[in-house]
């Protein structure tokens, strides 16, 4: 392989991180996730040393049609266009890929596997007013898995990206409602316009933020399964099946709340422990506020 080569994810990449469609390894999954189309594969292969063999793993997504080289751009010879109106500049667009990979990257080397739910839950975000209310997560989270020191430490690699985010977020609503223009002086004997009569006012509608991404019942239940089944074998059956049967949030709350009460009766304690702290930040989104 040459380790100068950038990846990009291919549409059946897109496939397997949003519905598991082909089964990928956790390890596999989370370098696939990584991949960012700007890094080379000597940078990924030197930051992700977490994720074993990282060059064998590119390979393999490779073959397997997951990811595909940047093709190299030849531009073409534009045509001589006439030249543009003057117009007012416009805000760039934030650079969310960009975002999300630095949240990925910190989060991974923090946490290690028991980020695989939050990572998910950034990648699903689609503008920046979504990606602000996952920093708001993922800042109560750190505190609670790990130690002050480490959680202070993981924050400031992503505190320059949310700094960033906020700065468009204002320059954003500053940019939808500019001032209003200053009243014209009427010229002398110009005869004063007449004034209208007042309308009603209509009734105000409901102020709305950005929506709020929701929760993603179906990707926390295949979590769930995935971790207790690694853990367990099959003896995990029956409780599994109660976690495919919930049909809310709720429901699964109450069945996260019986894992936490059996893990310590089936396995050892560090083994039970190990399993709920993958489990737990699925538990946290879901008793996290939502307003």
């Amino acid at each position: 392989m040459e380790l100068n080569k950038v990846y990009i994810k291919t549409a059946k990449a897109q496939e397997e991180i949003q519905h598991r469609t082909y089964k990928l390894s956790a390890n596999l999954r989370r370098l696939l996730i990584m991949v960012d189309g700007r890094s080379t594969a000597a940078d990924m292969t030197g930051r992700l040393t977490m994720l074993g063999d990282v060059t064998a793993g590119l390979a393999e997504l490779e073959t397997g049609g997951f990811i595909a080289t940047l093709a190299p751009r030849v531009p073409a010879p534009a045509p001589a266009a006439p030249p543009e109106p003057v117009s007012q500049p416009t805000q760039p667009a934030f650079n969310l890929d960009a975002a999300k990979h630095v949240i990925q990257s910190a989060l991974l080397n923090a946490i290690g596997p028991a980020a695989e739910y939050w990572i998910e839950c950034v990648e699903a975000t689609a503008t920046p007013d979504q990606l602000r209310i996952e920093f708001d997560a993922i800042r109560e989270l750190l505190p609670r898995l790990l130690s002050q020191v480490q959680a202070e430490q993981t924050w400031r690699q992503m505190e320059p990206v949310m700094l960033s985010l906020e700065r468009w977020l204002a320059n954003r609503t500053a940019g939808a409602n500019p001032p209003p223009p200053a009243p014209s002086t009427p010229a002398p004997n110009t005869p004063a316009p007449s004034t209208p009569a007042p309308s009603t006012p209509a009734p105000n509608a409901p102020a709305s933020g950005p929506a709020l991404p929701e929760f993603n019942l179906d990707k926390a239940k295949g979590f769930i399964r995935f971790t207790l089944l690694g853990a367990m074998g099959p003896t995990a059956g029956r409780r599994i099946e109660r976690i495919d049967a919930t049909t809310t949030p709720e429901q699964l709350r109450a069945e996260l709340d019986g894992i936490h009460d059996m893990l310590p009766k089936v396995l050892s304690k560090r083994q039970a422990e190990q399993i709920w702290r993958q489990l737990e930040p699925i538990m946290q989104s879901i008793t996290s506020p939502t307003s």
